[in-house]
């Protein structure tokens, strides 16, 4: 989120804007790490975990459930699409999109149980947005990358 601000506040009047966009959850993708052939790929949570986790059913099958961000490709995808093509967003940047819209500022977020179906919030805390905190951000990253790139 710190990024989109920070990229926002450098670039908007250049017609540049940043965005920090939540897909949801999409287990249906290949958008990992290509393999060698004949390489199995591991996946990262075993058919156990995913049940445990509502993302399979017993049978196995995907659940698509929306509402608790289990999504369809097409869903996951929709949001970036918005994001890159939504005249609605021309004027505004440096936000955090989720299910094809910008996500309201919390001033007082309660805490998350995750031992219940508690759904996460669809807002942005005071402190993901704080320029100052972006700019740092900003500026620590490039001086990493310098340093990475002069030991290279």
């Amino acid at each position: 989120m710190l990024f989109a601000v920070e990229l926002d506040r450098r670039w908007a009047a250049d017609g540049i804007r940043g965005y920090a966009v939540h897909p949801g959850i999409v287990m249906t993708t290949s958008l990992g790490p290509f393999l060698a052939e004949g390489e199995e790929r591991t996946p990262w949570l075993d058919d156990d975990a995913q049940r445990a986790m509502g993302l399979v059913d017993e049978a196995g099958e995907l659940v698509i459930d929306p509402y608790h961000e289990k999504k369809t490709v097409q869903q996951g995808a929709s949001t970036s699409v918005f994001a890159a093509t939504s005249p609605l967003l021309a004027d505004v940047g440096g936000v955090y999109l989720k299910d094809n819209d910008v996500s309201p500022l919390d001033e007082s977020p309660q805490r998350l149980d995750f031992t219940t179906e508690q759904n996460p919030a669809a807002t942005v805390v005071p402190h993901a947005i704080d320029p100052v905190s972006a700019r740092r951000l900003w500026a620590l990253s490039e001086e990493l990358v310098r340093a990475g790139t002069a030991e290279a």
